[in-house]
């Protein structure tokens, strides 16, 4: 609506401003008319002042005896010539033979150009003999002729010519700053009555920038824009004289006319506008308002309905802690009837001994505040009107009702809630007590499952030292029995014999011992830089001799040549892989041994991979355990591996082993013993001697 009459107040606007300037536009031409008729009877009375001065040089008589052939008047002449342009107040006399040619004159001989003589006399031709007039605009001057025929005895002997100022138009003009152009027959203008329309400037414009506008009666009317500012033109064309009169009135002062009667018109349509809108906003208020009670009635009646039908029990209290209203759950929860309920105290519907005292004092003390604190979803034991008690969910909240403050008070009865969270309760106790008894039983069971893993292990490692020491006690014991006899028999050849092999069976039981005093080692103090290259040819010299029956590649990338480790546990670790993978290779007909070392992420990664049978899945991941072996008894402990994973983990690294695999996933030849070891820094790289520089 407010749009709707915007717009048509707009649209008023415009019109008023159209009909004013129409009407400014209607009286300033009408002004511009009557000024024009005034101007154009000032020019006619001017030059009719003039229009007799010809005539004086028509009948002299020296003049007349000048054009008749006697060239001795020409002085007498030229001074009558000048005395009558000093009485007439003119700008020169001139006469002139039938053909235009100059005769005499009063001022310079060349004030009259040839051209000129010629046109006036032309013109004389043409209108009959009578006064002719010219105008001429010649260096920015205007020039104004009056001619008259010459006779002597009814044969046309010579032309009078005076030139007349045209000052005497412009005075009163100019006086009144008044706006006149004047233009001769070739629309060239020679004489303007303001200083700012310079007729040389206007003539060398072809025409000025004009537009059209025709009024509500039909005129039309012309505009110029000049110097900067536009003009209403009226002009009138002088059919004796071939001028035309321009009157210009400008139009700036109409423009600010018509700008305060816009602005009064937008003044007057913003106050109706507003005055509209006041009227329509306060209908529109008063309907808003009828229709806000409306809807609020309306949402009162359906929150009453809601109220009524909730399964939550309300009770709205005023300031003395009375209850105002109650909705039907809460009478239901409380056992009440409504007459009861609006006599008695709603503190008096909670347990005041042994229940929560909280809510029974906030609900005493509402008389003496405004408003009550965060209270909410707080559990209480309320109590029926026959003395039954039953928890609930409390919540209180203050509510403002008109100047009276109130109260609204919501319960909720969770006495089935209770009881389900009792039965839980007793459930989880029960729970916990399952699960202690449980967790203690499986405690004695992992102990002794460790126990019994603990015995199993010792009865392997007690199995493999027993037979293994056995075999060469039993050999020492025999050989010291067959020493005693090649004593007596004083065999001393076959006797040293004896003591060798005594010698070497001692030296086996050396090394188990060792193994087993390597796998009890502590871990070392401080890790030191080992050359990988030279650890691995050391290890080739001490196994040259079963390394030359197999196909050794060896990889070390130049950037993984040196890891933090231990010099003795490094050899250890590169033997024990090198030979695990030529036993495994012992049956192999084409063995080969590949060992690459590259860096990944900071970290050596050493791979020994083999062509040999293999290890069994099942296997896998007992490999490292000790005394946990494949081979038959008396070829080992099974502690080549163990002390292996055990000496890589000292030196904070890992090792893992896998079966080999094509290309699409199928099981190859061999196994793959991976060893991830820490990298030297770069620092310490650059202070190490190469390999070359070691050997």
């Amino acid at each position: 609506m407010s749009v709707v009459v915007f717009f048509c107040v707009v649209a008023t606007v415009f019109m008023a401003r159209d009909i004013t300037r129409e009407w400014l536009l209607e009286r300033a031409h009408e002004a511009g008319q009557s000024r024009l008729l005034a101007y154009v009877g000032d020019i006619r009375r001017t030059l009719a002042r003039y229009h007799f001065l010809p005539y004086l040089i028509a009948e002299h008589t020296p003049s007349l005896a000048l054009l008749q052939g006697d060239s001795g008047s020409l002085h007498g002449v030229e001074s009558y010539l000048a005395q009558l342009d000093k009485a007439a107040n003119t700008k020169g006399w001139h006469i002139l033979s039938p053909r235009g040619e100059l005769v005499a004159s009063s001022l310079n001989r060349v004030a009259l150009k040839e051209q000129e003589g010629k046109e006036i006399a032309n013109m004389l031709y043409q209108y009959g003999g009578e006064v002719i007039t010219l105008s001429y605009l010649a260096q920015g001057e205007p020039r104004y002729y009056l001619g008259a025929p010459i006779y002597a005895k009814s044969q046309l002997i010579g032309i009078a010519v005076a030139r007349v100022g045209l000052e005497a138009l412009t005075d009163s003009w100019i006086a009144a700053n008044e706006r006149v152009l004047l233009s001769d027959k070739h629309q060239q203008f020679f004489l303007s009555s303001h200083q700012n329309f310079n007729v040389s400037i206007l003539n060398q414009h072809s025409g000025w920038p004009s537009s059209q506008h025709i009024l509500s009666d039909g005129t039309t009317t012309e505009q110029v824009l000049l110097a900067g500012e536009r003009y209403l033109v009226q002009k009138v064309q002088l059919d004796d004289l071939q001028w035309q009169v321009h009157y210009l009135t400008p139009l700036a002062p109409l423009a600010k006319t018509l700008n305060w009667v816009s602005f009064f018109s937008v003044v007057s349509a913003a106050l109706l506008l507003a005055f509209g809108l006041f009227l329509y906003e306060r209908r529109q208020k008063i309907h808003s308002k009828q229709l806000l009670q409306q809807l609020i009635a309306d949402s009162e009646m359906r929150l009453r309905r809601m109220i009524n039908k909730t399964n939550v029990g309300l009770l709205l209290l005023n300031r003395d802690g009375k209850i105002a209203d109650i909705n039907p759950m809460a009478l239901r929860y409380f056992n009440l009837s409504e007459s009861l309920a609006s006599r008695i105290f709603a503190w008096q519907l909670f347990e005041t001994v042994h229940g929560n005292t909280v809510v029974v004092n906030v609900l005493k003390s509402l008389s003496k505040q405004n408003e009550v604190g965060e209270l909410n979803n707080v559990e209480v034991m309320a109590q029926r009107s026959d003395g039954s008690r039953f928890p609930v969910l409390f919540s209180i909240v203050s509510l403002s009702r008109s100047s009276e403050a109130a109260f609204l008070v919501t319960v909720i009865d969770i006495s089935k809630r209770k009881k389900a969270e009792n039965t839980l309760r007793a459930m989880n106790d029960d729970l916990e007590r399952r699960v202690a008894e449980r967790t203690h039983a499986l405690q004695a069971a992992q102990e002794e499952l460790v126990q019994s893993g603990k015995m199993a292990a010792l009865g392997r490692m007690s199995s493999a030292i027993t037979h293994e020491m056995n075999q060469p006690l039993t050999g020492i014991k025999t050989l010291l029995s067959s020493s005693e006899l090649l004593i007596a028999r004083d065999q001393t050849d076959l006797l040293v014999s004896n003591m060798r092999l005594v010698d070497t069976l001692v030296d086996r039981m050396a090394s188990m011992t060792s193994q087993l005093k390597v796998f009890a080692f502590d871990r070392p103090e401080a890790l030191q830089p080992i050359s990988i290259e030279a650890s691995l040819q050391e290890v080739f010299r001490i196994y040259q001799g079963r390394l030359d029956q197999v196909t050794l590649n060896v990889q070390v990338a130049a950037n993984a040549c040196w890891v933090q480790g231990e010099q003795q546990r490094i050899l250890q670790i590169f033997g024990n892989l090198i030979t695990n993978a030529l036993d495994a290779m012992s049956e192999s007909l084409t063995p080969e041994l590949t060992i690459t070392a590259e860096m990944s992420d900071e970290q050596v990664v050493i791979s020994f991979t083999d062509t040999g049978s293999g290890i069994e899945e099942d296997v896998l991941p007992h490999v490292f355990e000790p005394f946990y072996t494949t081979k038959k008894m008396g070829e080992g402990l099974g502690l080549g591996l163990a002390i292996t994973a055990n000496n890589v983990r000292d030196m904070k690294g890992s090792l893992r082993v896998s079966n080999n695999k094509t290309e699409n996933g199928d099981r190859a030849k061999g196994a793959t013993f991976t060893l991830v070891l820490m990298s030297v820094n770069d620092d310490v790289k650059t202070d190490m001697p190469s390999l070359t520089q070691r050997a």
